[in-house]
């Protein structure tokens, strides 16, 4: 039998936990082993311990069509076994037997940076998220995330517009959360790679997104945490990196914001605070290349610099010339202040710089 359709068979077993897992690959040295006696049927003693119910779903698994349905879709089934397995995933507390991926992880990988965070983010975590994202791309870092709505996203975004970026779903590759996102799949696999250690058709479900969150610190040198309550998943990414020995840094907010409280209690626990990427790139050990590169601005913001080019304008003053919403002329404005393009006067005033 082929290692690969053994591992895939192990991997559609979802009674058989990591450590039911590794217990049947020593008992039978190795995934074809302990594949054909889960198939076939195991002594008293392990089916007592792996349990009827993994017998039973190991019996209706279908490992071949599993690479079918990967195969038709373009995407690679990379094992253990094979050259293109992540290294750093190699030695991460119950590394996924299986990784479905489309798009390419490269060497160039190694050096990657989670920018992470919370689902429901404010305007400055989004801005940050993405600011940061576009900075770390543009001195050759990759950007890993979850793809999950709110600071993911906008970390995927800002990476995409000067480097690379890896995406790690918390579904199967053939069902991915959020609805509706694979155009931004297939930008991201083009630019990077999106990854999965679910089989193709799983979806989401409430353990598998703190799952994969072990992957996305493994995948990284440091997390860097955007905005988190103080209960969230990216709290747990976090978690997993310090597991790992590894760094992690976290953007500083408003006391007052409910968004920034599980980071400024990661900042109050000894996490590094995050002012900017040259923050992020110390712990690299790379030195910033001269004045941060600026992501290009969207026409609409474009065109309230050029007006704030002339005189110092107020937002009242700013609607009124532009004809854009007041929630749309502060998202805007708080976007060139963050990248520093615009500077704010007394009287809410503001100029460029």
């Amino acid at each position: 039998m082929d290692r690969k359709i053994a591992w895939v068979g192990l991997n559609l077993v979802p009674s058989l936990t990591p450590r039911r897992r590794e217990l049947l690959l020593r008992r039978y040295g190795g995934p074809v082993g302990a594949w054909e006696a889960l198939r076939l049927g195991l002594p008293d003693d392990l089916r007592a311990e792996v349990g009827d119910r993994a017998l039973a779903e190991a019996r209706r698994a279908d490992p071949e069509r599993e690479l079918r349905l990967a195969e038709r879709a373009g995407a690679r089934v990379v094992t253990p076994d094979d050259p293109g397995y992540p290294p750093s995933l190699r030695g991460i507390p119950a590394p996924p037997p299986v990784l479905y991926v489309l798009g390419e992880v490269t060497p160039a990988d190694a050096r990657a940076v989670a920018v992470v965070g919370t689902r429901r983010c404010t305007s400055y975590g989004r801005l940050v998220a993405k600011r940061l994202a576009s900075e770390l791309g543009a001195h050759g870092v990759t950007v890993v995330s979850g793809l999950a709505p709110g600071i993911d996203t906008a970390a995927h975004e800002g990476a995409l517009t000067t480097g690379r970026t890896i995406a790690v779903l918390g579904t199967g590759l053939g069902k991915p959360y959020p609805a509706g996102s694979e155009r931004r799949i297939q930008e991201i696999a083009a630019r990077g790679a999106v990854l999965s250690e679910f089989p193709w058709e799983m979806p989401g479900t409430q353990w598998t997104f703190p799952r994969r969150n072990r992957i996305v610190a493994g995948l990284s040198q440091v997390v860097v945490v955007v905005e988190a309550p103080e209960r969230s998943g990216a709290l747990l990414t976090a978690d997993f990196a310090l597991a790992q020995g590894k760094e992690v840094l976290a953007v500083p907010g408003p006391i007052t914001s409910e968004a920034s409280r599980g980071t400024n209690r990661l900042i109050q626990d000894g996490a590094k605070p995050v002012l900017s990427v040259a923050d992020v790139l110390a712990e690299l050990g790379i030195l910033p290349l001269g004045p941060a590169p600026r992501p290009p601005l969207s026409p609409d913001a474009q065109r309230v610099y050029d007006l704030l080019g002339k005189e110092p304008l107020d937002p009242s003053e700013i609607v009124e010339r532009t004809g854009f919403p007041h929630s749309k002329v502060a998202q805007i404005v708080l976007e060139l202040v963050l990248a520093g393009q615009v500077e704010e006067l007394p009287g809410r005033k503001y100029v460029r710089v």
